[in-house]
């Protein structure tokens, strides 16, 4: 009997203390989200297209061997800077090697010949790029291509020809993230049968010495918008099927508030907000307002 009752007062202190630290807990106020914010701006804004593109030269000379014998010297080396009727190579003709140690070969130029390059540019293939291997007559040692034949070649839908063939100020994107403007030069007058794209051209501002069959990113302006309200693309907040979108705006310095947004056109850092119609004074959340819900107390850094 007695150890019944012992074991009874024990549960009830126990609960007696779990009822007490749920008391306790309840109180404990909740910490409040940290956001920083911005405010809406009127600007211009521009939304931007991206193709993919390739460097081609439209024109090439082959440099090739005027006789069958021994590569003596490589005077040059691949994307090298030629004149016309520079030397690129010396070749030994296979009578002057056999006669090596001979006293006629002891003549300094006996049996070498000299390959001059027939066109001024940028050595864009060198198929001997060493001395000491064979090669036949007629067999092609390098390729000099022109700086200004140098295009970027685009492959694009048949519908974006309009937009491509007014465009002047192109964007190049080079793979280490340079930036190069091109404008355009022309268009083929034939479709792929399969893709339906054509081949648009297009020419450097200013002449650059890059390698055949780069591949580059090609940047046009899609649509211009002028005394536009403008917000960073992080301002704006979207549901998970990604058709309702809205910001964040403070009210009374600490109040959350969600607020539904039409976008209008955007680019890699910001967007459009076609309606409402900010005050420039408005605060909208620029960051904490992920997963935040409506009407929420926060603190601004």
């Amino acid at each position: 009997m007695k150890k019944a009752i012992i074991l009874n007062l024990l549960i009830l202190l126990v609960l007696q203390a779990c009822k007490t630290n749920s008391d306790n807990n309840a109180n404990v106020p909740l910490p409040i989200p940290e956001v920083t914010v911005i405010n809406p701006k009127i600007g211009s804004i521009q939304e931007f297209m991206e193709f993919n593109g390739q460097v081609v030269y439209l024109n090439r000379t082959d440099i090739t061997s005027p006789i069958s014998g021994y590569i003596h010297s490589v005077k040059r080396k691949i994307g090298d800077y030629v004149n016309k009727n520079e030397v690129l190579f010396v070749i030994q003709s296979k009578e002057s090697k056999a006669l090596q140690g001979n006293e006629m070969s002891e003549i300094p130029s006996m049996g070498l010949v000299s390959v001059l390059s027939s066109a001024s540019g940028y050595i864009s293939i060198l198929n001997t790029p060493e001395a000491g291997g064979f090669v036949v007559e007629g067999s092609p040692l390098a390729t000099v291509v022109k700086n200004e034949d140098l295009l970027i070649q685009v492959n694009a839908p048949f519908e974006y020809m309009n937009l491509l063939r007014n465009n002047r100020n192109v964007q190049i994107i080079l793979a280490d993230h340079k930036t190069l403007t091109a404008s355009f030069y022309k268009i083929t007058p034939q479709v792929d049968a399969v893709s339906q794209t054509q081949q648009v051209y297009f020419t450097l501002s200013q002449k650059s010495a890059l390698p055949e069959n780069l591949n580059v990113v090609i940047k046009i302006a899609k649509d211009v918008k002028n005394k536009a309200q403008i917000m960073p693309k992080e301002a704006v907040l979207t549901n998970e099927t990604q058709d309702e979108f809205w910001v964040m705006r403070i009210l009374n310095d600490s109040m959350a508030v969600k607020v539904p947004v039409i976008k209008g056109i955007e680019n890699g850092n910001e967007i459009e907000i076609v309606s409402p119609i900010f005050k420039l004074t408005d605060r909208i959340i620029l960051s904490g307002a992920y997963g935040l819900p409506d009407s929420t107390k926060v603190a601004i850094k």
